[in-house]
């Protein structure tokens, strides 16, 4: 068994996550005597129904093909496949699965048709695909704490599909973010780990490779990648030199991933971000607070006092306010910028001006008051001292607004 390693920073921090199948995930007596043997029994019979099938054809001519390359590269034992489409054919091709499989070769149109003639036994319940007890709760908190796994095997994409879709844990492609078989280059090159970190769009540092084969293994660490050796019970036993070179463990359970923390740009940054908000909501309302209105305007006339010694009388400036009105106060709308303008308001004592002046006033006031409400207008009655109650006065706003006391009415002339 593994002894007990201590794994790097780099290899816990990995995000992406690749896998090997056999002596890694699934036991390697799974393959050698379950599914090898079925393939052996049932690779004729595939190959009687299901001949007219355009996937039998393409992995037919596959088979063919790599027969002739075995031939010209002299490789002893090779069977040829002999030309043509007709099933007479079918013995040649089975002796030739035979012979590859009894080298336990690898070639891709070999595994294409051990794929083909597995799914109908894992479809009809007559194979489960092995995977090791950690597995399934590995893969679960994995994925979980933010990491992608992905499968590289020497057996075809759609074998390794139907293995963890029919496993003897469940249905477990659910947790898979992609497959990759000896397609995308030998597992024993270094370029097929660079190719699949292209594709994953991942870098070496941030890619774990999980395998029990050393040479797989050292491929992996020159395109950059860390890794892990397993040491399942039934795998090859690993010399101490190989152990010196990677950290070993003995089941997926050795490897413990932390969550992937979010506080940074997730909680603690939300909390953050929302404490900025609240004080922007309230720089904005106390903004909008100081703000003076652009309409509603308070005019009122303050009181005058006159001078008994030197007989003139002073007037100040009407104030304005965005406060609440007195009942008895009377209310206008006016643009802000006029609000804004400071007038100055002067009285003059003149009876025979006076008099003319408010007849004119009472005229436009018989005129306005037909499109007011009567009793509204008597309701509102300005507050306005004076030390000569008996005498009309006039207040003039930048020679615009006039008030008489007869009838309560501003006037805008």
């Amino acid at each position: 068994m593994a002894a007990v390693v201590a794994l790097g920073a780099n290899v816990l921090s990995a995000k992406s996550i690749i896998c090997d199948i056999e002596g890694t995930t699934t036991s390697i007596s799974f393959v050698k005597d379950t599914l090898f043997p079925y393939a052996l029994k049932h690779v004729e019979g595939y190959l009687k129904n299901n001949w007219n099938e355009e996937a039998t054809k393409t992995v037919v001519t596959a088979l063919r093909e790599q027969a002739e390359e075995d031939k010209k590269a002299e490789v002893e034992g090779v069977v040829p496949i002999p030309t043509g489409d007709t099933e007479d054919i079918i013995p040649e091709i089975v002796k030739n699965v035979e012979w590859q499989m009894s080298l336990d070769r690898k070639t891709g149109s070999l595994k294409t048709l051990q794929g083909l003639v597995w799914a109908k036994g894992y479809k009809d319940g007559s194979i489960k695909g092995h995977v090791y007890d950690d597995v399934q709760k590995a893969f679960e908190q994995w994925t979980e704490n933010g990491r992608k796994i992905y499968i590289y095997s020497s057996g075809s994409v759609d074998a390794q599909k139907l293995l963890f879709e029919h496993s003897e844990q469940g249905d477990l492609l659910k947790y898979l973010s992609g497959h990759y078989d000896t397609k995308i280059g030998a597992k024993r090159e270094k370029e097929s780990y660079t190719s699949i970190l292209k594709n994953i769009e991942s870098s070496p540092e941030e890619a774990l490779f999980l395998t029990d084969v050393y040479a797989e293994a050292k491929a992996a660490k020159e395109a950059g990648l860390n890794v892990v050796l397993l040491d399942r019970p039934g795998n090859s036993e690993l010399s101490e030199e190989e152990r010196k070179d990677f950290p070993v463990i003995a089941t997926f359970s050795d490897l413990s991933f932390a969550a992937e923390t979010k506080e940074e740009n997730g909680g603690a940054t939300n909390g953050k971000r929302k404490i900025e908000e609240t004080n922007d909501d309230v720089a904005e309302e106390d903004k909008a607070q100081e703000q003076p209105p652009s309409k509603l305007v308070k005019v009122e006339e303050d009181k005058k006092t006159e001078s008994a010694e030197n007989g003139e009388k002073e007037s100040t400036k009407p104030p304005v306010e965005s406060a609440s009105l007195p009942d008895n106060a009377e209310t206008m709308e006016v643009d802000g910028d006029e609000a804004a303008k400071k007038t100055d308001s002067k009285e003059e004592k003149d009876g025979e001006k006076m008099e003319e002046d408010t007849e004119k006033l009472e005229e436009k006031a018989e005129a306005m008051e037909t499109d007011k409400n009567e009793d509204a207008v008597e309701n509102k009655k300005p507050n306005i001292e004076s030390s000569e109650p008996e005498k009309e006065r006039k207040e003039e706003t930048d020679g615009e607004w006039w008030y008489t006391s007869r009838t309560n009415v501003c006037v805008f002339i």
